[in-house]
Parts: C-alpha cells; sequence; structure tokens
C-alpha cells in the first residue's frame, strides 16, 4: 500500500481543484483517506465511478459526473478530518470551495502492489 498524496491551496479566485487521484479496481476494496487543513477553507471530498480510459465505456473528461462523498463531515468541511471508503471509486478529488488556506489529501488503498 503506497499512499497517494495531493495538495490544493488558495480558492480566494474561486473554486479549485485537487488532481484526479486513481483508485485501484483489482485491489482491496478498503481505502483510508486523510485530509490535512492549513488556514481557513471549505473543501468538499468528491469520487466518480466515470473513467475516461475505460476501453468499453468511455466518458469524456468534460462529462465525468462527480458526487460529493456519502461522508457528511467532509463536505463542505473546515477542519483536517479522516474518512475511508468502502468500495473503491474510479477517481477521488478534493474540491476547495474556498479560503485561503490549503487542504492536502492522502490515500492509502489496502492490496495495491507496488509498481
Amino acid at each position: 500500500m503506497t499512499p497517494i498524496t495531493v495538495t490544493v491551496s488558495n480558492a480566494s479566485g474561486g473554486v479549485k481543484y485537487t488532481r484526479w487521484v486513481r483508485l485501484d479496481s483489482w485491489a482491496l476494496p478498503n481505502v483510508a483517506v486523510q485530509l490535512n487543513v492549513t488556514g481557513s477553507v471549505s473543501y468538499t471530498l468528491q469520487t466518480t465511478m466515470d473513467d475516461p480510459n475505460s476501453p468499453t465505456n468511455p466518458v469524456s473528461v468534460n462529462n465525468v459526473t462527480w458526487f460529493n462523498s456519502n461522508d457528511s463531515s467532509v463536505v463542505n468541511a473546515s477542519a483536517s478530518a479522516q474518512t475511508n471508503f468502502v468500495f473503491p471509486p474510479t477517481f477521488a478529488r478534493v474540491q476547495l470551495n474556498s479560503g485561503s488556506g490549503s487542504v492536502t489529501a492522502t490515500f492509502a488503498q489496502a492490496g495495491v502492489v507496488p509498481v
């Protein structure tokens, strides 16, 4: 299990996003997520099952549908938090809604074989 970390900062000019984190659909479904906040922000953890790279059902990058996390403690949140996914979404990201601080998200999925 090699954690993946992404950061987004300074939404004073409008909403910003981390890069997309691709989770492994062949690994174990358990995914731990830690969100560390610095400064004053509002953020939302989002997921999607859409996959622009799917060989059988590709979705245009512009048409990917993002859903707010099922865990309400990381939707419009302002404090650091830990949460988890009981199923691996295809992609996850953090939406920085507002603020001048930053959010760093670390994703760790069980059963992923290092490359």
